[in-house]
């Protein structure tokens, strides 16, 4: 209804505007300013009065929907879950909608007669490189029928994400692109959300099959398919992941690159960049240089006449097992002339580093007669002094008598007649032992021969968790003096074990249960029969 000014307001103005003029005129302005601000009031306070009328719900989504395309600072309200949407806009037809493709996931093939490696790999379309990386093959000709391989789609390895890792980082390590990742596990929009532990496909990696070991039989099934990850119960054996070693590449400095910043992406350190490109100025380094980026932490270095692969791992403290897992080799005892070798982990030892060599005269010296039977004088000249001869190693111990056969109790007796040894850097004899030359010593003169590396010596035999050890398995530690699996021993049982620790301590006994190996231990393998 419509409401009307109240008349006695408006009389009762009047009259107060009257009083003020006949007081005083001065007053008159302020009188005048005084009445138009009440009729001002009066006019607002009985303006009518609009009811809010109720609206549809659908009308307040198409008011909202609008906003959508303004830069706001806080969303738009947006209506409940419950509440049905009917916006063509918002929400398009599901036929519309064409689902992306899932990519392919790996299955697993039970070997049949007449299988092959060679034949496996024509039909799934990938090299058998892949199939044995995959499945921890050390022979490809010993497949066994009823035998379960994993197929990845694509050729490439497996990869176990760790805690820090991004996609990016493992992209680069590989020498993959980072989306040839994303679309082979169906990573979406935030790739790099992903959990230390899953299992990623690197298509286009380069597989490192470990070399087979001598006088061991292939793993078993169980072996082969240790662990069921991932979706859909495939199976994928994650041990055999962390041995895809990528190898060395080039990589281009970019816009905004620092050697820090290049040393992460890639797993690194500065100090293994600059050693490994010669550089001594890091500054030097522009856009558009060419780094070489080794597959891990250490030192490149080239093979000079007369040495050997135990000279190279003693002089720059590289266990050989490693050095050979790292280089693909298999022989300790051969290698070239002028080949680049990667050192993980290497550093060059103090006692190695020589003072330059005095400079001494030489009195004058003659050369023989010429023909016409005239003596030349060569004037004196300067030479260098030959270097000092390295002081002579402390004669070994002589060798204890091992006895052969026996399994896991013969191993152990054999290991402890070594307690007290030398640890010698490449060494793999009585006169001094690395880690991995101690296990590979034991085992070949116990009766159950085993490679030199020390990835030939985890995937030698049947992997065995901790609570079935027996005396005489092989225990693997990680992350000691280098990333990555580093050192091993052999179980002797009580929740101890015998290794050739290092150079200050030699062949001694340790527990698993401290906290330095118990927070290094990765898993052991049973290397006898």
């Amino acid at each position: 209804m419509r409401r009307t000014r109240n008349p006695l307001s408006r009389h009762a103005s009047i009259a107060t505007l009257e009083r003020i003029i006949s007081l005083r005129p001065r007053y008159l302005l302020h009188g005048v300013v005084a009445a138009v601000g009440v009729a001002a009031v009066s006019s607002i306070a009985f303006q009518p009065r609009h009811t809010e009328l109720p609206v549809a719900q659908p009308a307040v989504v198409e008011a909202v929907a609008p906003m959508a395309q303004l830069d706001l600072e806080q969303p738009p309200t947006t209506p409940a879950l419950d509440m049905p949407v009917d916006d063509p806009v918002a929400a398009p037809p599901e036929a519309d909608v064409a689902p992306a493709p899932a990519a392919p996931k790996p299955s697993v093939h039970t070997v049949e007669e007449g299988d092959t490696l060679r034949s496996l790999a024509d039909q799934f379309g990938i090299s058998p490189e892949t199939i044995m990386a995959a499945n921890g093959l050390r022979n490809p000709d010993m497949l066994q029928v009823g035998q379960d391989l994993v197929m990845l789609p694509t050729d490439g390895v497996l990869y176990v994400v760790k805690a820090g890792d991004s996609i990016r980082q493992v992209a680069a390590r590989f020498g993959v692109d980072t989306m040839d990742i994303v679309n082979a596990n169906d990573l979406g929009s935030d790739p790099d959300m992903v959990q230390a532990g899953t299992v990623l496909i690197v298509p286009g990696a380069t597989p490192v099959v470990a070399g087979v070991s001598h006088g061991t039989a292939q793993a078993t099934e169980a072996d082969q398919t240790a662990a069921t990850v991932g979706s859909g119960g495939v199976l994928v054996p994650i041990e055999v992941t962390t041995r895809a070693t990528p190898s060395t590449r080039t990589y281009e400095v970019q816009d905004g690159d620092t050697l820090a910043a290049i040393a992460e992406t890639f797993g690194v350190d500065v100090d293994t960049i600059l050693s490994s490109n010669g550089i001594a100025d890091p500054d030097t380094i522009k856009p558009g240089s060419s780094l070489r980026i080794l597959p891990v932490k250490g030192l490149e270095y080239t093979v000079q006449p007369d040495e050997t692969l135990a000279d190279i791992s003693f002089k720059y403290q590289v266990d050989l097992g490693l050095l050979l897992d790292y280089n693909d080799l298999s022989d300790p005892d051969v290698i070239n002339i002028g080949a680049k070798l990667v050192l993980p982990g290497g550093k060059l030892r103090a006692d190695a580093v020589q003072a330059p060599a005095p400079v001494v005269d030489t009195p004058p010296r003659t050369q023989p007669a010429s023909a016409g039977g005239a003596v030349v004088q060569v004037p004196s000249a300067s030479r260098p002094a030959a270097a000092a001869a390295p002081k002579p190693a402390a004669p070994a111990p002589a060798a204890p008598e091992l006895t052969v056969g026996g399994g896991g109790g013969t191993i152990v007796a054999n290991a402890m007649k070594y307690v007290g040894y030398r640890y010698v850097f490449g060494g793999t004899s009585p006169a001094g032992f690395d880690c991995s030359g101690f296990v590979y010593y034991i085992h070949n003169h116990s009766g159950a021969p085993v490679g030199r590396g020390m990835w030939q010596q985890y995937n030698g035999g049947a992997h065995i968790p901790m609570s079935a050890l027996q005396p005489g398995d092989t225990v693997f530690f990680a992350n000691t003096y280098m990333p990555g699996l580093s050192h091993d021993g052999i179980y002797i049982g009580g929740g101890q074990f015998v290794h050739a620790s290092d150079e200050r301590t030699g062949v001694t006994i340790s527990s698993l249960y401290t906290g330095y190996w118990q927070g290094h231990y990765v898993g052991a393998t049973r290397l006898w029969d």
